[in-house]
C-alpha cells in the first residue's frame, strides 16, 4: 500500500491528471486498506477472477516479456541470477525509452511530454572503471576500481555498477566504460 501511495502521488504530480482506475489480480494484498485507499481517492479498483491470468492478459504478457529479456541478458553477460533485480530495472529503463509496438511512440516521451535522449544508454554488463574520490583512497591506492555496468541510477547522471572489490552494487557518475568488453 505504501508503494502504491507513492506511485499514486507521483502519477498525479508528474502528469497533472487523476488516476481513475487500477486493475489487479485478486491477490490478498489488494484488499482491506488498499481498497479503502482507492475508495477515498475515487479510484476504481477492478479485480480479475482468481486464478485466471488470461483476464489480466496485457500485464501478464508484459511480465513474460520482461522476464524473457532479463533471462537473456543474464545469460549473455554470464551473470548469476542474483543480479535479476538490477537487470530487470535496466530492462524496464530501456523499454521505456524504446518505441512502443502499440503506437510507435516512446513511453518516456509520452510520460514527460518532451523528447528523450538516448546518448547515455550503454552496453549492459560491459567493463567499467569507476573513479575513486580522493577522500576515499590513500596516496598510493588506485584511482579507479574495476566494475561491471548494471544499469542506470535514480537519475540520468548516475550509473549502477557491480564493484568487484567491495562485492556490492554501487552508484557512480564518474566512470569510463569499455563497451566492447
Amino acid at each position: 500500500l505504501s508503494v502504491f501511495k507513492e506511485l499514486h502521488a507521483r502519477v498525479e504530480r508528474e502528469t497533472g491528471r487523476k488516476l481513475k482506475a487500477i486493475r489487479a489480480d485478486n491477490g490478498g494484498e489488494y484488499r482491506g486498506q488498499f481498497e479503502e485507499f482507492c475508495r477515498s481517492k475515487r479510484i476504481q479498483h477492478e479485480c480479475t477472477v482468481p486464478n485466471t491470468l488470461e483476464l489480466n492478459g496485457l500485464a501478464e504478457r508484459m511480465n513474460r516479456t520482461f522476464m524473457e529479456r532479463v533471462r537473456s541478458m543474464l545469460a549473455h553477460a554470464k551473470l548469476s541470477k542474483t543480479f535479476w533485480a538490477e537487470t530487470l530495472m535496466t530492462t524496464l529503463y530501456v523499454i521505456n525509452r524504446s518505441p512502443s509496438p502499440l503506437d510507435g511512440d516512446i513511453p518516456q516521451r509520452v510520460w514527460i511530454g518532451k523528447d528523450v535522449s538516448h546518448q547515455h544508454l550503454r552496453v549492459f554488463s560491459c567493463l567499467a572503471y569507476m573513479h575513486v574520490a580522493k577522500d576515499r583512497r590513500r596516496k598510493l591506492d588506485p584511482k579507479t576500481r574495476s566494475c561491471i555496468f548494471l544499469g542506470y541510477g535514480d537519475d540520468e547522471f548516475r550509473y549502477q555498477l557491480w564493484n568487484f572489490a567491495e562485492k556490492k552494487v554501487i552508484r557512480s557518475r564518474d566512470i569510463v566504460l569499455m563497451e566492447e568488453k
